[in-house]
């Protein structure tokens, strides 16, 4: 479904968190990279460079309040234990 939720990461434990504490994303389609016409329009929980997010119908970010885990392929618990959330962005692009 095209309007349906989009995840865009290539870390297991980046979709597993999402998936366990974000129940709308449950169920959502997971792409490690996407092109302008996957995003537009749709929801989407991940990381884009700011041209795609602002196709986005909505974006969700992960941020983290501690330090990220960086270095390694991390958890859903490493990511719970940086204090990792999810952040709504707006983002438009301006000529």
């Amino acid at each position: 479904m095209m309007n349906a939720p989009l995840i865009v990461s290539r870390h297991p434990g980046a979709i597993a968190w999402l998936r366990a504490n974000f129940p709308w994303l449950s169920d959502a389609e997971v792409r490690e990279s996407v092109t302008a016409s996957d995003v537009e329009g749709r929801i989407v929980a991940g990381n884009l460079p700011l041209s795609l997010a602002a196709l986005c119908g909505e974006f969700y970010a992960i941020e983290f309040s501690g330090p990220p885990p960086r270095g390694t392929e991390y958890t859903a618990d490493d990511m719970t234990a940086a204090n990792a959330r999810l952040t709504r962005y707006r983002v438009e692009r301006v000529d």
